[in-house]
Parts: C-alpha cells; sequence; structure tokens
C-alpha cells in the first residue's frame, strides 16, 4: 500500500496522498504500543519518499502554483517531527525541508502560510529545551545537546533568509491571520539566537526601498531591540511587540507596496536529490 501510495503521489501530485501518509505516520509511531520497530522504520522510509517527491516538485514548481500540496505537506511534516523527532532532524532531508518552507513563505494564503509557519516555529523550538514533543522537554527526557546543536546550525545557515521572508510577509505579503505566527517564528528565534537574529533584523530593514523608511527610525527600531535583548524572557516578548508595531506601520504607509519590494524578493527553492 505504502509503494502504492508514493507512486500515486508522484504520479498525480495531489495533496490528499500526502493527508493519508500523515495518518499512517500517527498509527504507526515510534510511542504506539504494540508495533514493531521494523514496521516503525518501513512506515518512517514510506514517508521520506513522499517528503522526496515533493522536494522534487517544489524545485520545478513555484509555490504560487501549488499551495493547497504545500499546505497538505507541511502539516505532514509537523506530524513527522511530533512522531519522529531524531530520525527527521539526522535526516538529509531535514535541510532541504526546512529551505523549501522558507521559501513557501512568498505565498500570499492564509492555510498553506500557517501551516508552513507552523511547522517552521517547531523546528526552532527543537533549538531549545522545550519542543513540542510528548516525549522531550522538561516534564520528561531532556532534548539531546546534538539535537539542539543540529537545530541551532541549521538556523545559522539559513536563519537570515528565514528572517526576511518572515519580515517581507509581515510587512508586504501575508494575510492578517498570519501575522500572529510571523512574529512568533521570530520571538522564537530571538529566544535561542537573540544576537544572530537582531543582526538578520537589522540588514533586512536596511533592505527596504529606498525612500520607504528613514534611517533614523531603523536605527531607532535596532536600538531598541537590543536594549530589551538584556531583559531576558520578558525582553523577548518585547522584541516581538516592537516588530508587530513596525511591520504594521510600514504596512499602512504604503497599501501598494508590491511595487517597491526589490531586494526582498522570494528566492526560488532548489533539490537536489
Amino acid at each position: 500500500m505504502a509503494t502504492n501510495l508514493a507512486k500515486g503521489f508522484a504520479a498525480s501530485k495531489q495533496g490528499c496522498f500526502l493527508w493519508v501518509t500523515a495518518a499512517i505516520l500517527r498509527e504507526f509511531s515510534e510511542d504506539r504500543e504494540h508495533v514493531d520497530e521494523s514496521t516503525t522504520e518501513a512506515i518512517y522510509n514510506f514517508f521520506e519518499s513522499q517528503a522526496t517527491n515533493m522536494l522534487q516538485m517544489m524545485s520545478d514548481v513555484p509555490p504560487s502554483d501549488l499551495p493547497d500540496v504545500i499546505e497538505d505537506f507541511y502539516r505532514l511534516l509537523t506530524d513527522a517531527l511530533l512522531y519522529y523527532p531524531y530520525k527527521m532532524i539526522r535526516s538529509p532531508l531535514f535541510t532541504p525541508i526546512f529551505q523549501a518552507g522558507v521559501s513557501a513563505l512568498a505565498l500570499e494564503q492564509r492555510d498553506p502560510l500557517i501551516a508552513t509557519l507552523h511547522y517552521l516555529r517547531d523546528v526552532i523550538s527543537y533549538g531549545g529545551d522545550n519542543p513540542p514533543s510528548s516525549n522531550i522537554g522538561s516534564n520528561n527526557s531532556p532534548n539531546p545537546p546534538e539535537i539542539k546543536e543540529a537545530v541551532q546550525q541549521l538556523i545559522i545557515s539559513n536563519g537570515e533568509l528565514l528572517v526576511k521572508q518572515i519580515m517581507a510577509g509581515m510587512m508586504i505579503t501575508f494575510p492578517p491571520d498570519c501575522f500572529t505566527d510571523g512574529s512568533g517564528a521570530l520571538l522564537g528565534l530571538f529566544q535561542l539566537l537573540p544576537q544572530q537574529t537582531a543582526s538578520w533584523v537589522d540588514k533586512t530593514v536596511r533592505m527596504l526601498p529606498e525612500g520607504t523608511v528613514k534611517e533614523s527610525e531603523i536605527d531607532k527600531l535596532m536600538t531598541n531591540i537590543r536594549e530589551r535583548l538584556t531583559h531576558g524572557d520578558d525582553g523577548h516578548r518585547k522584541v516581538r511587540s516592537l516588530l508587530q508595531d513596525f511591520t504594521n506601520v510600514y504596512r499602512r504607509r504604503y497599501v501598494a507596496p508590491r511595487d517597491g519590494l526589490g531586494r526582498l524578493e522570494a528566492e526560488r527553492f532548489h533539490f537536489n536529490a
């Protein structure tokens, strides 16, 4: 059945095959009783074959032509990360899946954006001590150092582009319902890598089209952000509010900002199998 589902998805490019894949992942996950290890491993391998097909698809076709399938894919990935976190994070597909998600933030439809942002937020949380897993966290077994290190390295390598895509979305392209998840992803980055994230935000806002924001406004924003980063978690939440306010003001000023997207234009994802 798994082989037929993989072939069906590759041929049809229909998201219903990913929905079924998610249901199978949940049913045969590692924390289920009475499921032998070989079955669990086979199901995970089936998931990776579906993910490989999807990554190739996202490399060949612009995200705007795949919004529904992207939504189904990142809902599937949220389940895969929840039930198979160690396998996923150690997988060679982990980085391209993250990079494909960053590229998908160029979409302008609510549901695929929310699904993608939820996945990216979950990945960011695995760089810290309390990821969204029933088996990992402060009340159960700790998040292993090697998992935190792998996620942090992934974000260090891709964080600048991620921040650019989120900020561009919040200022220009995201539907209003996506602002909370966008700012939540930024909050997670600030909690995990505060100084690096501040630098990425600084670089992004200085890429805005000339004349849209005064340099003094950017300087004030960055001074306020860096000052609040010294106040721990409460300061991080205030940074989130600062960025929400900044992006809302920008959006209100420029009701047709698409003409000035410029250097904030999204980059296409390319997958090398």
